[in-house]
């Protein structure tokens, strides 16, 4: 699992369940929504970059190419 999978049911729900209490795309917010949404620590420390993604909006990996002198 990437850090910002969200194919896997567990991070689906919690996507919802962030939603659903109208999280801001924030560490602190997502994490409160989550724990309130019943969800365990070890879950939401192991999701919590692709709940973020997914709350913000963020659906694809972007990749930047830097030019190095």
């Amino acid at each position: 699992m990437s850090l910002t999978d969200i194919n896997d049911i567990t991070t689906q729900r919690m996507v919802e369940a962030a939603r659903s209490r109208n999280a801001k795309p924030e560490v602190e917010s997502v994490a409160l929504a989550l724990l309130d949404a019943h969800f365990r620590t070890f879950e939401i420390n192991m999701r919590i970059d692709a709940v973020i993604a997914a709350v913000r909006g963020v659906t694809r990996n972007v990749e930047v190419e830097r030019d190095v002198a």
